[in-house]
């Protein structure tokens, strides 16, 4: 007996080993295949230093996610995350869309700042093909409960009044059903979910007081042009995410979805006016304001 109750034990041992490695195996596999994705949807490096999915659990931990920045800017990564959890079924990840039912962001970091004129998550917008080709075939996702917590937005010297770096706390932001609203029963892409993300607390931190006019005006001016980007949808979930006087505006410019999308600028010009007290204002356009 005892020579078969050694050889059972052997074989226990090994599968306990084999069911680790291949737990191991599907970690890294979800890292690099966030890594490919995001870098793919957003044409910006994106890099992640771990993952570790909790089969029972149904959970799924990306640590210190980060986004790159667009060519010619300063900051090293534009977005980057402490921990992101996502509530998901493991048979959904093989889904299209795959339904996520919370998703949590923890201690985000966005950086804002300008380069030849024009913000670097706009030109981050700006740089995504309105449509995707047909070679590609992006993750999709339907995201039943967004929240960040915890984020600090950094805005760089050089924008409109801003001669050293502010900071800014942005303590939570929250948004339900992303990627399945009208329009959006596919579910939304990776790029989509984070120029939502990174558009919102741009729109939170223009409502600080800590920001001059002149730079709350600049950035609900591009915010309204990347939301306007983004789809009427994304429009009312930023809109009702900023509970402020901008969030308000927004909502109000959102109710006409085709002009936003058209020409953001003159569908938010008088939007922009008010953030100003009615005043008009180069530094609004990125410009800087004349000396007196």
């Amino acid at each position: 007996m005892k020579p078969v109750r050694r050889t059972v034990l052997v074989l226990v041992s090994l599968l306990i080993v084999a069911g680790v490695i291949g737990y191991l195996a599907i970690d890294g596999m979800i890292k690099s295949t966030v890594e490919k994705q995001s870098t793919t949807s957003l044409k910006l490096t994106t890099t992640l230093n771990r993952a570790h999915l909790s089969i029972l659990g149904g959970k799924l931990n990306l640590n210190r996610l980060g986004i790159a920045s667009p060519s010619g800017f300063s900051a090293a990564q534009m977005f980057e995350m402490g921990d992101v959890d996502l509530a998901v079924r493991y048979g959904e990840l093989r889904k299209d869309p795959i339904r996520v039912q919370s998703l949590t962001l923890r201690q985000p970091r966005l950086v804002i700042e300008q380069h030849n004129g024009a913000l670097n998550f706009k030109t981050a917008m700006d740089r995504l093909p309105a449509h995707e080709s047909s070679s590609e075939k992006p993750v999709k996702l339907i995201i039943d409960d967004l929240q960040v917590q915890d984020a600090q937005v950094v805005i760089h010297p050089g924008l409109p009044g801003v001669r050293q770096e502010i900071n800014v706390a942005v303590p939570s932001l929250a948004m339900k059903n992303v990627g399945s609203g009208r329009g959006s029963q596919n579910g939304a892409a990776i790029k989509d979910v984070t120029m939502v993300v990174i558009t919102a607390l741009a729109a939170k931190a223009a409502e600080s007081g800590s920001l001059p006019p002149e730079l709350k005006a600049l950035l609900a001016l591009n915010v309204g042009q990347v939301a306007g980007k983004l789809g009427a949808e994304a429009q009312k979930q930023i809109a009702a995410a900023i509970p402020g006087e901008l969030g308000n505006r927004l909502s109000k410019v959102a109710a006409d979805p085709a002009a936003l999308a058209k020409d953001p600028g003159k569908a938010l010009q008088g939007e922009v006016s008010g953030i100003l007290g009615g005043k008009k204002n180069d530094a609004a356009a990125g410009r800087a304001a004349p000396k007196r």
